[in-house]
Parts: C-alpha cells; sequence; structure tokens
C-alpha cells in the first residue's frame, strides 16, 4: 500500500534530490551491477519526463574501483582508498554516460568537497552551474572528490552531501536509496517484531535510538547517517524519502 503523505510530497517536488548508495549499485564483489544502475537511471528518466528537475547525488567511486583493481576488499589506508576513487570514479561516469545517452541524455560530473560549500562564491558557482545543467536537459551527478579529499573519506558520507545539494538547490525533496525498507522500530534482522515506520514527523532521541551502525563493507553510511541527513533537510522545511534502491521500480 502506497503511503498517501509520500504520494502527496512526490506530486508537489519540482526538483527532487536523488541519493544512491555504494550497496545499491555494486554486486557483492565491489562491482557496479550494470542492469541495476540501468534500473536506476530509468527510473530518474521516468521522473524527468514527468516534468520533475531530477540530481543525482552517488556513491559508488570507491567501492567501483575496488572492483576495477581486483581487491580483495576496501582498503583502509587513505592513499589506496584515493587511488580506488581515481579509477572507480572513471569506471561509474563512463557507465551513466552509456545508459543516459542512449536516450539522449547528457551525464554531467561534479565532484565536491565541503570547502565547496564554506566558499560563499563557490557555493553560488556549484549552484548556478547546476541549474544551467538542468536548464539544457542534462542530469547533473554529484559525488566528493574522494581523491582530493581527506576527512570526506575518513568521516563523511554521501547522505551528509545529498542533504546540502539538496538545501543549496531548495528542492522540496530528497529521496535517499538504500538496501532496506525504511526505518524499522527496532533491527528487523535480530527482532521479528520490528516494524517499519512509513512515517517520521519529527527526528527526536527517540526516532535516532532506532537506527544501529551501519554494516557495509563498501559504503561509510547506514541508518545513522541518512537520519542526520534528514534532520538537515526537515529543519529547513524538506521532506526525505528512504526507500529500498534495490527493488524493481522502487
Amino acid at each position: 500500500m502506497i503511503d498517501p503523505v509520500r504520494t502527496e510530497v512526490l506530486a508537489l517536488a519540482h526538483t527532487i534530490v536523488v541519493k544512491v548508495g555504494t550497496n545499491v549499485l555494486a554486486d557483492g564483489n565491489g562491482r557496479l551491477d550494470r542492469e541495476r544502475v540501468r534500473g536506476i537511471v530509468e527510473q530518474i528518466l521516468r521522473m524527468r519526463a514527468s516534468g520533475k528537475k531530477v540530481v543525482l547525488v552517488s556513491s559508488g567511486a570507491i567501492g567501483a574501483g575496488v572492483g576495477r583493481l581486483g581487491l580483495a576488499s576496501r582498503p583502509t589506508d587513505l592513499r589506496q582508498l584515493q587511488a580506488c576513487a581515481a579509477v572507480g570514479q572513471n569506471a561509474m561516469m563512463a557507465l551513466y554516460e552509456e545508459l543516459l545517452s542512449a536516450h539522449g541524455v547528457h551525464a554531467a560530473q561534479i565532484l565536491l568537497t565541503a570547502a565547496d560549500f564554506d566558499s560563499r562564491s563557490r557555493y553560488l558557482n556549484v549552484r548556478n552551474t547546476l541549474h544551467a545543467l538542468l536548464e539544457w536537459g542534462c542530469l547533473p551527478i554529484i559525488n566528493e572528490n574522494d581523491t582530493v579529499s581527506v576527512a570526506e573519506i575518513k568521516f563523511g558520507d554521501n547522505d551528509h552531501l545529498a542533504a546540502m545539494v539538496t538545501h543549496l538547490l531548495q528542492a522540496p525533496l530528497l529521496i535517499i536509496l538504500t538496501m532496506v525498507e525504511g526505518l524499522y522500530s527496532t533491527d528487523p534482522k535480530t527482532d521479528p517484531s520490528a516494524h517499519l515506520l512509513t512515517t517520521v514527523p519529527s527526528i527526536d532521541a527517540e526516532i535516532a535510538a532506532m537506527a544501529g551502525a551501519s554494516r557495509s563493507s563498501l559504503g561509510t553510511g547506514g541508518m545513522r547517517s541518512k537520519l542526520r541527513a534528514a534532520r538537515l533537510v526537515t529543519a529547513a522545511g524538506e521532506s526525505v524519502i528512504i526507500a529500498n534502491g534495490s527493488r524493481f521500480d522502487i
């Protein structure tokens, strides 16, 4: 059953930021799952065809690099993480461009760091560039500039970046695609009585306590980071939907 609140939020949103996590895009070995990426792209194209402006915040560069380089697991050494990002970002964008160009749409890569939001002139430049790309019908694809960033790789995540992009564009809606259906009352893997919270009016201490730590081997986020991002977005009056990006046609 489709939640009526979500339906209304989606109907009213003229601009949507979609954030997709590493584990949504990659298979168990860390390689980009071509069909999963294709499914995400086709859904975004349908959203655009309905008149929505869409900006994609895509994780996956480091994970794609791990797969492309044939590594057994995600490195912990900073220089190796940055090298994985350099290899993986190219592979990820090549796949996006291939899939989008088949529909006459250009992929536009934008790599950002926290410093781009701290500088007023750089902040405005990013916003102006995004608006120009949307006017030209391109799909802006944003990621952290992992190759040159230090703090972002060690402590940051793209959930927070997506929240900042939502603020920057004053977009009414942020959709975070992850590997779970959304926020549960408790961990459904250990508690059979856990139930999905379809609507969260406000994120208080009780709601925040429901989020567990990330169990991902490839990503950096988790439900806690998604709730932090949701708190940032909803504090400005916008809405957030957390959904399972691995489900067909979510």
